[in-house]
């Protein structure tokens, strides 16, 4: 088995786990100053270098001054974290964006890895899409069923029953597009890799 198959049963420092979010910084950490390690969490993030330039504006409004030789240090060791092809398969398949921080011969593996997980990300969306499609179009069903049991008119019921028939053939239709990823109710990563 490929080793970045195995990345489902395997953990991660949690540090890599975090969405890659915005560089909001707080008073109480520009006022701390620990530039290098919020360098180290940024970069192992996958957070760009222009994070520093958005964290040095919001502390100056603080009155605070950014070290930014510290952090950009920092920074760098944090992507040799990030920039890994176990963490590019984990990003992609978590669907986050790539800032482009990895460099060099690492850039190739990370970004081969990452989008052999954004490929898996991509389909579990459609999955869960054709799901919810399907869960709609069922309790329509069943709301249309319930109103051929009341009393209604014989026009009305061959329009229910002809509604009815459509929607059976689009349940079907569903199913039939599920199995593609794995089958009815169960998404299969695994055909995707």
């Amino acid at each position: 088995m490929k080793p970045w198959k195995l990345l489902t049963l395997i953990s991660i420092p949690a540090v890599l786990v975090f969405a890659n979010g915005c560089a909001v910084i707080s008073e109480d950490e520009c006022q701390a100053g620990l530039w290098y390690e919020r360098g180290i969490e940024d970069g192992a993030r996958g957070r760009s270098q222009a994070t520093v330039y958005e964290i040095a504006q919001k502390c100056h409004e603080y009155g605070v001054r950014v070290d930014t030789s510290d952090w950009m240090r920092g920074h760098e060791e944090g992507v040799e974290q990030y920039c890994t092809p176990e963490n590019g398969f984990i990003q992609g398949r978590n669907g986050r964006d790539y800032e482009g921080v990895c460099t060099g011969p690492t850039a190739d593996l990370f970004m081969s890895h990452y989008q052999q997980g954004l490929v898996v990300y991509q389909a579990e969306q459609q999955y869960l899409a054709l799901e919810n499609r399907y869960e709609k179009v069922e309790r329509e069903y069943y709301s249309v069923s319930a109103q051929l049991d009341e009393d209604v008119s014989k026009k009305e019921a061959r329009a229910l029953r002809r509604h009815l028939r459509s929607l059976r053939r689009e349940m079907r239709g569903l199913e039939h597009q599920m199995m593609r990823f794995g089958g009815f109710g169960a998404f299969n990563p695994g055909l995707f890799y």
